[in-house]
């Protein structure tokens, strides 16, 4: 991916994606939270335009001065704890220096784009601003979902424990698919532009539809939610006395509205933006998660700038076709391992298969309970079963695993959470996707394609997820080569295999010590090389010159970077800000 200045950036500006847990603000007062760590000066930056007669004009922007505080040095840090870790280690004075910097460096990307859109040379229209509006909505809805959950399990109405104690490095608890994600950061090129400005859907207004104790359940949700936004403001002492006079503006505009229409008609205007005087709405969500993604979307804006002119030759990509292709047919026709470790690891992009021993499924996991998963975890452990030779305590142990499977209790995701208003057993699961399927069933194309939108409605692994191709399985295995997956699973692989076309599921639930596996053949490989136009599924969303071009670009979009990074960003860090190392060298000396 492109070197973008993103990759530490946006860790920063993506930090407020969900108003509850531990996502939400510390409100720590405390007069260390307080001090200084870093300041961006108050600069112009000048940009060269042409106007309508095609003569050159400048365009002078002057930047607001920015403090930094240390509490926005530790947020940072704590938000980030896990990849921090993994490039510093121990190393903490080079982390918490790495961290301001990376604070100080949004500042001043911020900076040259809003001095970009200022002069014209980068748009920012209904589509951008669309693209921040659905963020906010996504958070509302998201973190309204939460609350949901959290009144029914108040009320003892929740009919299971959470469907998946996996974790998914994800702003919610399950990846939401992407072009369904609202989600714009990712977005190298807008084809269409919006025209207009985007509402959300009037069936998403809390209260209006439903029976009776769905309504209620929903208003009560957006009656916490509203809590929630004014104590996420409260105590914040970052911000500023205008801030603080539109918040208490619109909570008293908020207050007004619930009066007279209503809880529900508050999530209509509660995600107002852009923000204006004119309206009190939408101050408060804009300041805790709106400005977060207005910037993403605006740093986006600057990457497909920076790299506007990066053009990627077919000839290139050809020749690196060519030469790997010669490389690997060479080297896999000699050394059957290497061919292995390279399908088994996914990390290199195989153009030759030596052999047709390989196969690719993909799976639905409707997990056990953490009750359940204990359940089975004592009955392995019983001194009755323990003591059984192998053979019989696998079949009691398979036993038991079946009988609990049919008192699963899953979810269907909704932007990403668990929807704990529509409980359903495995058989309901399994019947809506049989529907899905047969209707798909004549074009391997819209089966897989189907599948995967079933994934992200239904799954709980974090590795189906994305996952085009699906998990890559070996037909036969090696004299004494152990079994990659779950000996369930791989038996029901295999199975398919020899019996089912690629396109097909596995209406079979198929049952280990994590769950049920709704199970489908994907593809199955074919001996020989891959053309450099062929698809790389049977979806057809991409192609082996998709994959090869990519790294290609990379290369010349970094350099793209580099470049107005040692013109631009290496010269204002060093002319237009100042770090104050000693505020925050308790950090790493304590």
């Amino acid at each position: 991916m492109f070197k973008r200045i993103v990759i530490g950036i946006l860790s920063v500006v993506i930090a407020a994606c969900m108003l509850t847990g531990c996502t939400f603000f510390s409100h720590d007062t405390e007069r260390d939270m307080q001090q200084e760590i870093a300041r961006v000066k108050s600069y112009e930056i000048t940009n060269s335009v042409r106007d309508d007669d095609d003569n050159v004009k400048e365009v002078k922007y002057i930047t607001p001065e920015k403090v930094i505080y240390k509490r926005d040095l530790i947020e940072y840090v704590n938000n980030n704890a896990s990849n921090l870790s993994q490039s510093f280690g121990s190393d903490l004075e080079g982390l918490y220096k790495y961290a301001a910097r990376m604070l100080v460096s949004v500042e001043l990307v911020t900076n040259e784009v809003n001095a970009l859109i200022d002069c014209g040379t980068i748009e920012w229209g209904w589509t951008e601003t669309n693209a921040v509006k659905r963020n906010i909505y996504a958070v509302i809805d998201n973190t309204l979902t939460t609350l949901k959950n959290n009144i029914l399990e108040e009320r003892d109405e929740e009919p299971g424990s959470s469907s998946s104690d996996e974790t998914v490095d994800s702003d919610t608890t399950y990846p939401v698919k992407p072009e369904e994600s609202g989600d714009d950061d990712d977005m190298e090129e807008i084809d269409k532009k919006d025209t207009e400005e985007w509402f959300p859907e009037v069936s998403k207004f809390p209260g209006n539809s439903g029976d009776e104790n769905t309504r209620s359940l929903e208003r009560e949700a957006m009656r916490r939610f509203i809590a929630l936004i004014e104590s996420s403001v409260k105590d914040d002492f970052r911000i500023t006395a205008d801030e603080r006079a539109a918040f208490d503006k619109e909570i008293e505009a908020i207050n007004e509205k619930i009066d007279n229409d209503g809880i529900g008609s508050v999530y209509e205007v509660i995600g107002t933006y852009p923000v204006t005087d004119k309206s009190p709405f939408g101050h408060i969500m804009y300041y805790i998660s709106g400005k977060s993604y207005e910037r993403s979307q605006k740093i986006s804006s600057l990457q497909r700038y920076l790299t506007d002119g990066v053009k990627v030759e077919y000839a290139d990509v050809q020749k690196s076709y060519d030469s790997q292709l010669n490389a690997q047919k060479a080297q896999y026709t000699q050394d059957i391992a290497a061919y292995d470790k390279a399908m088994s690891d996914g990390s290199t992009t195989v153009l030759y298969n030596a052999n047709s021993n390989y196969f690719y499924v993909k799976h639905i996991l409707l997990p056990f309970s953490d009750a359940q998963k204990s359940e089975l975890e004592a009955f392995k452990n019983r001194k009755d079963i323990a003591s059984l030779e192998e053979n019989e305590k696998d079949k009691l142990v398979k036993a038991k695993r079946d009988q609990l499977s049919k008192a699963i209790i899953a979810y269907p995701h909704v932007n990403g959470e668990d929807d704990k208003s529509r409980p359903m057993s495995v058989s309901d699961i399994m019947a809506h996707i049989r529907s899905v399927m047969l209707e798909k069933a004549p074009s391997v194309q819209s089966a897989d394609a189907a599948f995967d939108d079933l994934i992200y409605l239904y799954n709980t692994d974090p590795g189906a997820f994305g996952n085009s191709k699906g998990y890559v399985v070996k037909e036969k295995l090696n004299a004494g080569e152990n079994e990659t997956y779950m000996q369930e699973f791989a038996d029901a692989a295999r199975y398919m295999r020899r019996n089912l076309q690629p396109g097909e599921v596995y209406y079979t639930p198929v049952v280990t010590d994590f769950g049920v596996h709704i199970m489908y053949l994907a593809s199955v490989v074919k001996q020989g090389e891959v053309g450099l136009n062929d698809y790389t599924t049977a979806a057809r969303t991409e192609t082996y010159y998709d994959l090869l071009e990519t790294p290609l670009r990379t290369s010349l979009e970094n350099a793209a970077y580099t470049k107005w990074e040692n013109n631009v960003l290496t010269y204002n860090l060093e002319k237009q800000t100042e770090i104050y190392e000693k505020t925050f060298s308790d950090l790493w000396e304590a």
